[in-house]
Formats: C-alpha cells, structure tokens, sequence
C-alpha cells in the first residue's frame, strides 16, 4: 500500500495535517509584522492552510511546495473559496529542487516537513538561505517527551537520534544563527483530537469502501496505529512550534 496514498486518505478530514490547535497558530502568527508587500514560503505545504490563513489575515502573498498533489489540489480549491487565490501558489515539486534566490522570503514555514529537506539542522540551514535578514522562521517539529521504547521506534520506522527534545530543537535554531522568538507544544488535547480523526477517517474510509484493494491493508495499520499511539505515542512524542528570527 502506497504511504502517500494511505496519508491522503488519512487526512482527509484536516486542515493542518499535525497536532494543530488553529488558535494557536492563530497566536504565533500574530507575533509577525507581515503585510501585502510580503512574501511567505511554505515546505511541506500539504493542503496549504497555513499559507491560505496568512493571505486572509495579513494579505500577503504565498508559496507553497508539496509533492502530494491530492492535498494542492485541495488547497487550490480553498485558496479559491477563501478569496485568495491569487495570493496563494501551491506547487507540485520536491523541496530539494525547489529553487529560489537567497533572501526571497519574509517568513519561511516548516511544519512537519523538515525530512522534505534532510534532518533538521539541514532544514534550518536551507530555510534561513530562503529567508531574508530580519525575517523570520516558523518550524514544527516532533520532540521526544522522554526515551522512547526500541519498539516503538520500529513502529514509527525511525532512530531515536533522529529526533531531539524540546529544548534541543529550540536550541538547533539558535546553532544555526538564529534568535530563538518563542515556542510551543501542543497539548495532549491537541494530540488526541488529531489522533482519534485520522484514525476515524480512516475506518470511515475502508467501511464505505469495501472494494478498494487497499481496504484490508487500511483497515489492518490504522489499528496497529491506534495501538502504537495508546500504548506509547501519547506518552512519548511530543510536537512543537518554534519561531526563530534571522539576524
């Protein structure tokens, strides 16, 4: 079963396709002097809501790369019904051949995207280049909130180097140059509400969807999901925000 197809599937009921709170995001943004004359670039768009909330609220202008066309398509259409699509370009190509001059940007986002790019650090790096001096970043990043069990880190397909704490992530911005502005995690209320849809979502799908050949592939990983989050996930991981300015 194909892992972009299974993630579409997924997240078919979200708008931010992480343990978002909007007010939050709602909060963070407003810490940011953006305005029409500013440009903002989104990696790992997804449906690009982050992108469409900025065009909304502050009339910027917007750039978003993904490469899972399903989710641009989707934000195409909500850029359109929002009234800001001609502020907000989704494109269709992998982050790593994403090309733009330094210093193009005003804010950069990365929101659970940071692989798009490599590891963090690597993520950091090419997004400060993005960013003009003076501008700002915007990373979301999943954090342990204590050691993680060997199994679980099978389940998840990951190493646990591959991810830092809390304090660690904010502290990898501050090694690349940049001034630490804020962060936050999202609550356990957060987590549950995206947990619990992305697996409704998913039982929804294979009920109303007995012919899809993926069902039985579907319906048997969103319980081994739901098991792996109730047994360790919850406890372990975290995900935060953190807002870095470069100097």
């Amino acid at each position: 079963m194909d892992q972009a197809r299974f993630s579409t599937v997924a997240h078919r009921a979200h708008a931010y396709c992480n343990p978002l709170d909007p007010a939050l995001v709602d909060q963070v943004l407003g810490l940011l002097d953006l305005g029409p004359d500013d440009r903002v670039l989104d990696v790992g768009c997804g449906k690009g809501a982050l992108l469409i909330r900025v065009a909304e609220r502050f009339g910027a202008s917007g750039t978003g790369v993904d490469i899972n066309a399903a989710f641009l398509a989707e934000g195409r259409a909500d850029a359109a019904r929002c009234g800001v699509a001609s502020r907000v370009e989704l494109l269709e190509i992998d982050a790593s051949r994403y090309a733009a001059a330094r210093g193009s940007f005003d804010l950069g986002i990365c929101v659970g995207a940071s692989h798009a790019l490599g590891r963090y650090a690597e993520a950091l790096g090419q997004m400060r280049r993005w960013v003009r001096r003076g501008g700002h970043l915007l990373m979301g990043e999943g954090y342990w909130r204590r050691e993680p069990d060997p199994e679980y880190l099978v389940r998840l397909g990951t190493a646990a180097d591959e991810i830092s704490t809390h304090a660690g992530t904010l502290a990898g911005g501050v090694a690349e140059g940049l001034i630490a502005r804020g962060s936050w995690t999202s609550s356990d209320r957060d987590w549950d509400a995206y947990e619990e849809l992305y697996a409704r979502t998913v039982e929804t799908y294979v009920v109303t969807h007995p012919e899809d050949p993926d069902a039985p592939a579907m319906r048997e990983r969103i319980a081994r999901w739901r098991e792996t989050y109730r047994r360790w996930g919850r406890d372990t991981l975290g995900f935060g925000l953190y807002l870095f300015r470069r100097p």
